[in-house]
């Protein structure tokens, strides 16, 4: 005969450890926009199927911990008693309990140590396959079509079609997906975009930040950033430290940002405006 608390702890415990695999594998994925480019895998699961898996876990293991609550009520109340078995919620242990949970909802909140060096952790190791598997021209460029990735990336279309040919790509014309094109041909997008890239029109550097950002901007240095675009580093340090930022030029701009208490793409804008030249 089944036994309901039984099943119940049984399936809290079960899911609680598929949350805790799911969690660690996404600990570790990619950023969206690498992983759908790349179409990286972890044991045969993409990101999306990982990130799937989590949520649905994460439902199992929430429906069971109520129905363990509800079926184990009396002896969770007995916790809030104190020996002469009088209800009292304040407790020593309902103390460290709500405290803990407290403290590590605001470590989360405000970034302190060392809650930070998780999500610091995190963000290296997303760093890391970036730099591994290679970025994107743009935020999933996999979705365009062949023709709209050459304008938007300042490639030759005829000759970017004729190198994947050559290649022995099968490609039925311009207007298809990069992404389907990949998938046909048993490639992964990365893997087209650099059959592509040599088809790429030579650009000089501009003087000045494009409207849009270039994935990988949080990892790049001010001077980096600069010379990319042909702007002068040493002008830029002037003109932000006139508006009394911090600036180094050796963090990256993700770091520089945050010790100016903003995001990367503040940081960008603001260089951008302060930079423009009509």
């Amino acid at each position: 005969m089944l036994n309901l608390r039984k099943t119940t702890s049984l399936t809290a415990l079960l899911a609680f450890a598929a949350l805790a695999v799911t969690g660690i594998a996404l600990f570790f994925t990619p950023q969206g926009r690498i992983a759908y480019w790349a179409e990286w895998r972890l044991w045969g699961l993409s990101k999306e199927a990982w990130g799937a898996f989590h949520i649905l876990m994460g439902l199992l293991f929430l429906v069971a911990g109520v129905l363990h609550i509800v079926l184990n009520w009396g002896p969770i109340l007995s916790y809030l008693k104190d020996r002469s078995q009088r209800m009292k919620v304040v407790t020593p242990d309902f103390v460290v309990a709500f405290t803990l949970t407290v403290l590590f909802g605001a470590g989360a909140l405000l970034g302190w140590p060392p809650f930070r060096w998780v999500m610091d952790l995190n963000t290296q190791v997303k760093d890391s396959a970036s730099r591994r598997l290679g970025e994107p021209p743009y935020g999933h460029a996999e979705q365009s079509t062949l023709k709209a990735l050459a304008q938007r990336t300042n490639l030759d279309l005829p000759r970017a079609l004729s190198l994947l040919r050559a290649e022995g790509l099968q490609v039925t014309g311009s207007e298809e997906r990069l992404q389907d094109v990949a998938q046909r041909n048993g490639r992964t997008p990365q893997q087209v975009w650099e059959a592509m890239k040599p088809a790429m029109k030579t650009q000089s550097a501009t003087g000045r930040f494009p409207e849009e950002v270039a994935p990988g901007l949080g990892r790049k240095t001010l001077p980096e950033l600069c010379r990319e675009y042909g702007l002068d580093p040493a002008q830029v340090r002037s003109l932000l430290e006139a508006r009394n930022l911090k600036v180094d030029d050796t963090l990256t701009m993700r770091a520089l940002a945050e010790q100016n208490g903003m995001g990367p793409h503040d940081l960008y804008s603001l260089i951008r405006d302060l930079t423009w030249k009509p």
